[in-house]
């Protein structure tokens, strides 16, 4: 009986020990869990970004995207001017404007950037004008600047050379103001008024090089078939340049996987303004059990930046992972065809 009463006792000692210590590690990875959550909230909302204040980003962001308005002021003043070139945008219209009228470059380009800057506030509202107004203001004024002190790059009339330069230093300026989150308020603008206004089923980058791709045109009439063709390798450039200083040398498609908290709203945005189809999975995350719908679409870097600053500004808790894809045989944008055999 004693001994019977011992194994009872015992037997109890141990089932009350498994209890606590089951309870003790259901605790445990409670706290961990507000934790973890803790520290993803606070990652989310915290007002530093490696050690910077907000303050501190936004000066950053500002100062990058004024470097970016140095490049391609020198650029346009400095390099493409003087050799008689020119580009697409509101450059290219300001270029032949000039040609007709006579006018100073730089208050032209001021003028049709106001222009734009009002079609914007009266279409799109007082948010997007925002976007553009840095650069609306500064563009211009740092090409005055260099049109006062007469610095130009080439020493002789090389239209070749200085297409290449001009291509160079747009890609950089491009890259640095897209980086900081700026528009310099020319044709993607218009380009997204036209989307929003007349054709919401067609996408802004497709609007933008229908109306890029136009201005090239014309300004053979205006300047030239050589002209043109050097603008178009200026264009080139610029756009791999830009590309490269937004991600690096990158390949030309990446794939992005995407968890996100509106992925309805990613994806309206990705089919009606990106222009890209978009794949999901129903996916579940075994920490906490939560059933969720992944995206996944391939895209170019520049796409890839657009959307994750979408998701910077709709959910900052998102999840992208982002892969390099050195080919995709299929129908799209950037894909090879299937039919090809080498590729």
């Amino acid at each position: 009986m004693k001994d019977m009463k011992e194994t009872k006792i015992k037997n109890s000692g141990q089932k009350k020990i498994k209890k606590s210590t089951k309870k003790s590690n259901k605790d445990r990875l409670e706290k961990e869990k507000e934790a973890v959550f803790k520290a993803n909230r606070i990652a989310a909302i915290d007002p530093t970004y490696k050690g910077k204040s907000k303050l501190q980003v936004k000066a950053s962001t500002v100062i990058t995207a004024l470097l970016g308005a140095v490049m391609g002021s020198y650029a346009t003043v400095s390099i493409m001017i003087p050799s008689g070139l020119t580009y697409g945008g509101i450059t290219g219209i300001a270029r032949m404007v000039q040609n007709y009228t006579g006018w100073n470059y730089s208050l032209t380009y001021y003028a049709l950037t106001f222009v734009v800057m009002i079609v914007v506030w009266m279409t799109l509202g007082i948010k997007e004008v925002k976007k553009i107004l840095l650069l609306s203001i500064s563009y211009p004024g740092f090409m005055l600047i260099f049109e006062l002190l007469d610095a130009k790059l080439l020493q002789n009339d090389d239209k070749f050379l200085a297409a290449v330069f001009c291509g160079v230093a747009f890609g950089v300026s491009n890259g640095l103001t897209f980086k900081a989150g700026f528009s310099s308020g020319g044709t993607d603008s218009i380009a997204k008024i036209i989307k929003f206004k007349r054709l919401p089923h067609v996408g802004i980058n497709d609007i933008t090089f229908v109306i890029n791709t136009a201005i090239v045109i014309i300004s053979a009439i205006v300047f030239g078939i050589n002209v043109m063709l050097y603008t178009i390798i200026t264009m080139y450039i610029s756009m791999k340049v830009a590309e490269a200083v937004m991600f690096g040398l990158t390949d030309k498609l990446i794939e992005l996987s995407i968890i996100t908290e509106i992925p309805e709203e990613l994806k309206s945005y990705i089919i009606g303004e990106i222009g890209r189809g978009v794949t999901s999975v129903k996916i579940t995350g075994e920490y906490t059990g939560e059933k969720k719908k992944q995206l996944k679409v391939i895209c170019s870097p520049r796409e890839g930046f657009l959307i994750k600053r979408f998701l910077a500004e709709g959910d900052p808790q998102s999840f992208v992972s982002v892969l390099r894809v050195s080919s995709v045989w299929g129908v799209g944008r950037g894909f090879s065809d299937i039919r090809d055999m080498d590729n």
